[in-house]
C-alpha cells in the first residue's frame, strides 16, 4: 500500500493534475483517428478487361501460342502455351488470347497478312503492356514499346473490351 499512496500523492500536484485532461484528449484523438482509418475497404468491382478476360476463359476456342513466340514473349522457353482466344477474321486477322496455365499472361494481336506483319502485345489482367513482338516475314523481334506502340496497343485492348464486354446502357 505504501507504494500506491507514494503515486497518489506525486499525482496530487496541480500541475500534473493539470495535464491529464490535455493527455486523455490526445489519447482519445489519437484513438478516433486510428478507428477511422482502419475502416474495411470498399471492395472493387471487377474490371471490363478482367471480365474480358474471364469470358474468354470460359468460352473462348482452344488453341496453342507457338513456341517461337511464346518464347520472344518471354511467357515460355521453347513450348507452346495453351490458350483460350477470340478471334475477328478479316484484313487485318484480330485476336485476343488469354494463356489457360498463367491467366495473367494476355497476348492482343494484329496480323497484317498483305504487308506480311504481325504485331503481337502482352499484357496482364491489370492492362498494363509489358512487352511489343513484331514478326515481319517471318522473322520476330521484340522491342521497347514506343509511344506509337502503346496507343496501338490502347486501342486494340479497348477494341477487344467493347466487343467481350459491352457497356451496359
Amino acid at each position: 500500500m505504501q507504494a500506491a499512496h507514494s503515486i497518489w500523492s506525486v499525482c496530487s500536484s496541480k500541475k500534473i493534475l493539470g495535464w491529464i485532461p490535455n493527455v486523455i484528449f490526445v489519447l482519445l484523438t489519437i484513438a478516433l483517428v486510428a478507428a477511422q482509418s482502419q475502416k474495411p475497404a470498399v471492395p472493387k468491382t471487377k474490371s471490363r478487361l478482367a471480365t474480358a478476360i474471364d469470358l474468354t476463359l470460359e468460352k473462348g476456342h482452344e488453341s496453342t501460342l507457338p513456341p517461337h513466340i511464346s518464347t520472344l514473349l518471354g511467357i515460355s522457353h521453347g513450348k507452346e502455351v495453351p490458350i483460350k482466344q477470340a478471334i475477328e477474321m478479316g484484313e487485318p486477322i484480330k485476336g485476343f488470347e488469354v494463356s489457360t496455365d498463367e491467366h495473367h499472361n494476355v497476348v492482343v494481336f494484329v496480323e497484317n497478312r498483305t504487308a506480311k506483319e504481325t504485331t503481337f502485345y502482352l499484357t496482364s489482367r491489370a492492362g498494363t503492356l509489358r512487352k511489343v513482338l513484331s514478326v515481319r516475314e517471318g522473322t520476330g523481334y521484340s522491342r521497347q514499346p514506343t509511344k506509337d506502340d502503346v496507343e496501338s496497343f490502347r486501342k486494340e485492348k479497348q477494341l477487344w473490351v467493347d466487343r467481350l464486354v459491352p457497356k451496359k446502357p
